[in-house]
């Protein structure tokens, strides 16, 4: 996927940059959970659910690879006020967050994609018996 030319945005887009990005971590932190809950419940996902999360996710560091950009360049600013200052700090700290939590969500990902709905229907039926006597199959 190309990279989309960035558009240097005004220091005074910061506050709307904080708004945006935690809002976007609160979403992003309940998408974690729900992708959590599927490693308990292996089957449940599709192979296109599994694509579609890696797909997002894979979008998503662009996205903030783009947002941290914008922050580099207003952090290089001279003479920017204390507030400013303390406004980029947060900023970074949310960008951070986010980072961390793509991660773990594609990592999430990573480990759905070996107990999709068609990986479990494709295991021989052996296999199921073994994991059933096991008490490996999850509870549903």
């Amino acid at each position: 996927m190309t990279q989309p030319t960035p558009i240097d945005h005004p220091i005074s887009k910061l506050s709307f940059f904080l708004r945006h990005t935690a809002a976007w971590k609160r979403e992003v932190r309940e998408n974690a959970e729900t992708v959590k809950e599927g490693l308990s419940r292996p089957g449940v996902l599709t192979d296109a659910d599994v694509a579609r999360i890696k797909r997002v996710y894979t979008e998503q560091q662009e996205d903030l690879a783009l947002f941290e950009a914008q922050s580099a360049r207003w952090a290089a600013l001279p003479n920017l006020s204390g507030t400013r200052r303390s406004g980029l700090a947060e900023l970074d700290d949310n960008l951070a967050e986010l980072r961390r939590i793509n991660a773990q969500i594609l990592d999430m990902a990573a480990l759905l994609e070996r107990a999709t709905l068609e990986q479990q229907m494709s295991a021989p039926d052996v296999e199921w018996g073994i994991a059933a006597l096991r008490g490996e199959l999850p509870r549903m």
